[in-house]
Parts: C-alpha cells; sequence; structure tokens
C-alpha cells in the first residue's frame, strides 16, 4: 500500500471543511431577491427600470429622459399604469423653459388632475375656488317677480371634477322656487324659499372646459317676490 504523506491529509480534511462552510453559507444566506439591513446604490447616471410582463414600462427611478440644457443628466421619477398611461411624474419635459421639476398626478387619459406649482409654491392644479362673501342685507340679493325661469346671476366655470356641490341661498315668497343651469343646462333638482337649493350632481362637460352657470328663479304668483344668492359652487370627486 502507497504511502500518503501526513501533509496530503491534512489539506484534504481542510478542503472537506471549507467545503462544508461554503455550502452550509449558501443555505443560511438571504436569496438574491431579497435585501435584508442594507440598501442599493444606483449612482453615476444609472436608473431603476421596472417592466411588466409583457414588456411595458412602469416605472423609471433616476435618470430620465430629456437631458438639462448643460448636458446634465436628467435625475426623476416617472410612474406608468399597466396600460402604458401616465400616472405619476417627478419630471420636466422642458428643461429649458421649465428646469424646477413639478410633481403631477394624471389621470387615464393624460390630463394633470393635481401638480404642485414648480414657480413659486403650493398647488398648481386643481384650482380651488373661494367661497363668494354674500351681502348681509337680504335685501340687497338679486330678486325676480317673473312667473317665467328669470336668470339673476350667470359667469364663467372651469370644469375639473366629476361632479359639482352646489349651495344657493333663497328667500322670498312660498311657492317661489330656483335652479341651476350648467352651458344652458338644469343640474339638480329645483330649490325652494326656505331651504335653499343644495346639492351635488354629475356634470357633463370635459375636463378644464369652460362652462356657463346660470341661477335661475321664478315666483308662483305674480305680484310675489324671490331673492337668491349663490354661496358655493365646488368640483368634487365621483
Amino acid at each position: 500500500m502507497a504511502i500518503i504523506p501526513t501533509d496530503l491529509l491534512d489539506r484534504i480534511r481542510d478542503l472537506e471543511r471549507q467545503v462544508r462552510e461554503l455550502m452550509g453559507s449558501a443555505n443560511t444566506s438571504p436569496p438574491l431577491n431579497q435585501i435584508s439591513g442594507g440598501e442599493v446604490v444606483i449612482g453615476d447616471g444609472g436608473r431603476l427600470r421596472v417592466r411588466a410582463a409583457g414588456g411595458e414600462d412602469l416605472l423609471y427611478l433616476g435618470r430620465v429622459e430629456p437631458d438639462r440644457v448643460d448636458g446634465a443628466a436628467q435625475q426623476g421619477l416617472v410612474v406608468r399604469r399597466d396600460d402604458g398611461s401616465l400616472a405619476l411624474t417627478v419630471w420636466t419635459g422642458s428643461p429649458d423653459t421649465l428646469p424646477v421639476q413639478p410633481v403631477q398626478i394624471l389621470d387615464r387619459r393624460g390630463n394633470v388632475v393635481v401638480a404642485d406649482d414648480a414657480a413659486q409654491r403650493g398647488l398648481a392644479r386643481p384650482y380651488i375656488p373661494y367661497p363668494l362673501p354674500e351681502p348681509v342685507d337680504t335685501g340687497r340679493w338679486e330678486s325676480t317677480g317673473a312667473t317665467d325661469w328669470t336668470t339673476l346671476h350667470r359667469g364663467p366655470g372651469i370644469a375639473q371634477h366629476p361632479r359639482l356641490h352646489c349651495h344657493i341661498a333663497a328667500e322670498g315668497a312660498s311657492g317661489a322656487q330656483l335652479r341651476l343651469l350648467v352651458d344652458g343646462v338644469q343640474v339638480g333638482p329645483v330649490g325652494t324659499v326656505g331651504a335653499g337649493l343644495v346639492f351635488t350632481e354629475p356634470i357633463a362637460a370635459e375636463f378644464s372646459a369652460t362652462v356657463t352657470f346660470e341661477v335661475q328663479a321664478k315666483v308662483q304668483t305674480a305680484g310675489d317676490t324671490v331673492r337668491c344668492r349663490p354661496l358655493a359652487l365646488y368640483g368634487v370627486q365621483s
């Protein structure tokens, strides 16, 4: 029987031990698709890109296009729905004229429904109206004694929500009525004296379209009078 040097046997035992340690380490290490107690750093103009099963891009985080005017990489965030439509961006498409990145939320048709003001502060969209102060003396409210629908208030508005909340105060003779028209079409129910007109109803207008609001009133009996005053018109969610 051949004589095996002792140092060679020792080396074989060391190799076996190292293999066992490596196998044990592999079994206890976290999988490569998880991060535990650490972080991922993407630098030097790199980005994280997430794709759907069909290959559509869902998310860019890091470098986005176009680059800055000086050639520097623009860093931002672009999120799409799985149908490909934009949903959320922290990004500017015109670095030359709008260097500050606005934060924008878009609906499925590509309309910007929420955005911050990239030039100064606060909101850019949606436009939020302030309630109009009303005369304390109801005798100064617009009035009519007509028995047919008569327009007492008229003004423009920008439709940015699917529904409209309306609050109009009214006082006068019993039986008098009031209503709200949007582009000549009545929206909501007919209001009465005392209760006024309060409702929240869908509005048939395209997003960001300019519409005309009209407040009309009429009395039941000739010789009577009805007065009304719009208190609030708000766009609200569906």
